[in-house]
């Protein structure tokens, strides 16, 4: 109908505004509950786990508007691009089950360089139009998905405790870390539109997203420190 189509940049310019209605309501919300005095050393902390953080839900959030237009360009049928939606979020409903066990017993930094890993495989299986390829990517990008929202958060607790930070400034890092993520989403949605049409590809944003994937795995291997479940410290000690 004349008359309402909205132009592409009013949905950005809703968004600023959108933005610094949640900034100056979590600037108020801060205000009213008194700032937190934390250590030079914690703010180093957290910025890397932040930095780590962005990182990681950057190479999640790049795949999500892109996954069912790339099948679509392969030329499957919705019932084909159905089980590959099907396979990625059962294997992530399988191995959440047991991941918590997993990670206590191996290590959450190796989770976490694990996912950094598995979801770049993951991507990399974007470049094929092999059916049973693609599945497997599904598999292994579910697995992903579960392992990002476990073993991050996981580390960080468990190395704030061992770090014998108060937990107040925990709190503080996880409102950071949900802003940062909301922050990060946006900043795909730009990103990921922008590798697209400049190399004119579907395939571009899940390259982009393996670049992030790059980047919080090589500082989680230079700067986090290792940390497994109370059990298997307590088996170590002895």
């Amino acid at each position: 109908m004349p008359g309402t189509y909205l132009e592409p940049g009013f949905f950005f310019k809703t968004l600023v505004v959108l933005c610094f209605l949640c900034g100056l309501l979590l600037w108020q919300q801060n205000r009213d509950k008194g700032s937190i005095s934390t250590s030079p050393e914690f703010k180093r902390f957290q910025a890397v786990y932040l930095l780590v953080y962005g990182c990681a839900v950057m190479g999640d959030w790049l795949q999500g508007p892109y996954v069912y237009a790339l099948y679509s360009s392969y030329n499957f049928t919705k019932q084909d691009i159905g089980v590959l939606f099907i396979a990625g979020f059962g294997s992530s409903l399988v191995f959440g089950i047991g991941l918590g066990s997993i990670t206590d017993r191996y290590g959450r930094k190796l989770s976490c360089l694990a996912y950094c890993g598995i979801y770049a495989l993951s991507c990399m299986t974007k470049h094929s139009a092999n059916y049973f390829l693609l599945l497997l990517g599904r598999v292994l990008g579910g697995i992903a998905y579960s392992i990002l929202f476990t073993s991050f958060d996981s580390w960080l607790i468990s190395e704030h405790n061992r770090k014998g930070y108060p937990a107040d400034w925990l709190n503080q890092t996880f409102q950071y870390a949900t802003i940062w993520n909301g922050v990060v989403a946006i900043m795909a949605g730009q990103l990921g539109a922008l590798v697209r049409d400049g190399f004119d590809s579907l395939v571009a944003p899940f390259d982009a997203a393996i670049v992030f994937l790059g980047i919080a795995a090589v500082v989680i291997a230079a700067c986090w420190t290792e940390n497994r479940g109370v059990k298997e410290a307590k088996e170590g000690d002895g």
